[in-house]
Formats: C-alpha cells, sequence, structure tokens
C-alpha cells in the first residue's frame, strides 16, 4: 500500500499548494534579515530575494517557488500512508515510521523533517547527530485537525482530494485551454442522475466539512449572531451538510435556518440536521439555484465557497437573486478565499485555489473590490470586507 502511494503520487508531478489548514501561519516568508557578510557569505533582505555582497539581488525567491510543491507533495503522501494517525498516540523516530510503512530510514526522515517545518510534528527528542535519530511527536493542532478520521474536525477527507487529483504542469495546461474546448468537472456532475449525484455528494459533503468546520466554527462570532435578540432566518444557498447552518443556528435561540439544496441532496443535508437535533429549527428547501428563485423573507444569505465554481454571469444571477429574497436591512454574505486588492499582497491558500479551480470548475477566486462593484451593482449598500478565519474572509452587503 505504502509503496503503491508513493509511487503513485510520483509519476502524477505537482504543483505549489498550500492548505488553508496551515497556511495562514505557514505562508511563504522571507528569512529574518541578516547582517551583510564581509567574507561575501550570502544573506538575505526582507522582499525575499537572495543577496550577495559582491552580486546583488539572486534567483533565491524563485528557485524556491519551483521546489516548495515538493512540501506539499510530501505532506499529502503522509496523510494518505496515515502517518499523524500512526504518531497520534506516542512520540516516534524516523525508523519507527519507516519500519510501519515499508519506507526507507532516509525518506521517513525526510518526511518528518519537512512535516516539522509545517507544525505537523515536534521535536520531543533531539540528536545532535543525524535527524535521523530524533524523536518526533505530533503537534497540538495537528492532534485535533490530522490524527482522528472520525473527528469532524479533521482536514484528512480535505487533504484526501488532492492526493488523488494532483495536477501536473501537463494536466494544468490541458485544463487552461479556451473554455468551450473542455467541460469543467464541476458541471459534468451535475449532469449525472440523481442517484450518482447524491453518492459523489456524500464523499463531497466530507471534503466540504473537513474544509469548513473552523470557518463554520467562527461564523457566529464573525456575524455577531450572539447579539440577535429577535427571530432571524439565515439561508445557506448550496449549503450541503448545513455545517454553517448549524453553527449559526446553535449560536441563538432566535435563529432559524434554511439551506438550499437539489432535491436529490435533500435527504443527505437531512441526515446532519437531525444528527444536530435541530429539525425544528432548519428545514431543507429544494431547487435549483440555477433555475429557481430562493426561499423569500430571510435576514441572511449565505454563500460558502459558491461563487469560485461558476462564471460571473451566474454569481451576478445569484446576487440578485440574494437581494430579492432578503427582508430589508438583510445581508448577503459570501465567503471565500479572496485575491488581495492588490493582488501582490494575496495569500498561497487564495493564488493556489484560484489554479485549482481551473480544471474542476468555470470560476475564480475573487478581489473584495471586485465584489463590492457586483453587489453595489445590484442594490447592495454599504459593503465590507472582514476576516473570518485564517484566510478565509466574509464579503457582506446590506440591502436598503
Amino acid at each position: 500500500m505504502a509503496s503503491t502511494v508513493a509511487a503513485t503520487l510520483l509519476r502524477r508531478g505537482g504543483r505549489q499548494f498550500f492548505l488553508s489548514g496551515f497556511s495562514a501561519t505557514h505562508h511563504f516568508a522571507p528569512p529574518t534579515i541578516r547582517a551583510a557578510q564581509p567574507t561575501g557569505r550570502k544573506s538575505y533582505h526582507s522582499s525575499g530575494a537572495l543577496l550577495s555582497s559582491s552580486s546583488g539581488v539572486t534567483n533565491g525567491k524563485f528557485m524556491s517557488y519551483a521546489m516548495l510543491y515538493h512540501d506539499s507533495v510530501a505532506f499529502l503522501l503522509s496523510n494518505q500512508l496515515g502517518i499523524p494517525v500512526f504518531m497520534a498516540n506516542e512520540s516516534k523516530t524516523p525508523t519507527d515510521v519507516a519500519n510501519e510503512f515499508n519506507l526507507s530510514v532516509r525518506a521517513a526522515s525526510a518526511l518528518l523533517v519537512t512535516l516539522c517545518r509545517m507544525d505537523v510534528v515536534e521535536i520531543a527528542k533531539d540528536s545532535d547527530y543525524s535527524v535521523d535519530d530524533i524523536v518526533y511527536r505530533l503537534t497540538p493542532s495537528a492532534k485535533t485537525f490530522l490524527a482522528d478520521r472520525n473527528e469532524l474536525a479533521c482536514v484528512s477527507p480535505f487533504v484526501d482530494t488532492f492526493t488523488t487529483n494532483f495536477i501536473s504542469p501537463d494536466a494544468l495546461l490541458e485544463s487552461s485551454l479556451p473554455a468551450d474546448e473542455k467541460k469543467d468537472i464541476m458541471s459534468e456532475h451535475l449532469e449525472q442522475d440523481d442517484e450518482t449525484v447524491a453518492n459523489n455528494a456524500r464523499h463531497f459533503m466530507a471534503h466540504m466539512n473537513a474544509q469548513s468546520y473552523c470557518c463554520a466554527k467562527a461564523l457566529p462570532q464573525a456575524l455577531d449572531l450572539e447579539s440577535v435578540n429577535k427571530p432571524k432566518t439565515l439561508l445557506d444557498v448550496g449549503g450541503g451538510s448545513a455545517i454553517y447552518t448549524i453553527e449559526a443556528i446553535q449560536s441563538n435561540p432566535n435563529m432559524k435556518g434554511i439551506v438550499f439544496e437539489l432535491p436529490a441532496i435533500k435527504p443527505i443535508t437531512q441526515e446532519y440536521i437531525d444528527k444536530a437535533k435541530l429539525t425544528d429549527r432548519v428545514s431543507v428547501s429544494t431547487g435549483d439555484f440555477f433555475k429557481d428563485p430562493l426561499p423569500d423573507s430571510v435576514d441572511y444569505v449565505l454563500f460558502s465557497n459558491i461563487f469560485h465554481d461558476w462564471p460571473d454571469e451566474i454569481n451576478m444571477n445569484l446576487i440578485q437573486k440574494a437581494y430579492d429574497s432578503l427582508n430589508p436591512g438583510g445581508k448577503i454574505v459570501v465567503s471565500e478565499l479572496l485575491l488581495a486588492d492588490d493582488v501582490v499582497s494575496s495569500t498561497p491558500a487564495a493564488t493556489s485555489m484560484n489554479v485549482i479551480m481551473l480544471p474542476y470548475t468555470k470560476g475564480r477566486q475573487y478581489r473584495p473590490k471586485e465584489l463590492f462593484c457586483r453587489l453595489e451593482k445590484v442594490g447592495f449598500t454599504d459593503p465590507e470586507v472582514i476576516n473570518l478565519v485564517d484566510d478565509y474572509d466574509l464579503v457582506i452587503g446590506t440591502k436598503p
């Protein structure tokens, strides 16, 4: 199993990809500034470009960009093998990992060194002689998000998607052809029969739950739902497992929720609502948001990771439908990994997701000011952007 997974990943090639779960604290950042050395030794300046006292700026940061995707390959392979699960309860050496997964000690050590830089593992007992002799343990955050696949907080189902759909440069080029030459995967899935759509939905919901867990937990505070002092309703468009709705409704007894989903998905969504014991406060309304109006007289309309799937004309139509469904004073809430307004300040998670959209969807990541323009065009006022969690932001507009 281990050798098969490793060979498959190596054949597929890779890309620079930073998972949202750790990108906020592990962005590619320039090294610490050091004083220039009179001997000509290399140092770094604050822009991340490599300096030499004799030759000036060099190509260091570009070489790093070319190599960093190997970190992602190492992370994906470690997750697929189950190294975090193996280390969940006790510290391990590279030899322990090598023996468990039929790897060489050199390979196991290289994986653990990379995982240590990524804050997946930390050193429990160091060795001055060799990294091969270091004893590692999982970090507290890895225990929460990687060690137990049965926990809702586990990010591994999200990681699995990129293990099985790893994009090589050739595959990226193929997906970059003009849009009319190749149908995107998202559209193909929606054209399948209801039974196939439902079966695929279970896998996709596990992926989205892993991606959305921390975002959903942060939503009530970001929207100040705890202070709502009269009955209000949140509409979650394409809400799938209702993870956002459940967190929002649990934050305040004055809140009720509606999840708008395809008819084939409703039974699956209802399972999650039943499990949360919220059937009296959360309902599922069925329809197709491409064709049908949204439920009306609501106070919040949430689009979470929706806009990046679709072209601009569809998103403009969704914004209009949200406006029509909201009560006066109601708010549209768009949750996305946003590119920065100046582009250059964008996080690696946002730029990576923007590339990931190419083979899978017809959409892209937006900048805040682009969404502001679109909300105002429909009639929303006072658009604002606030951070949700890590690299995820909310763009919010108010219906007058």
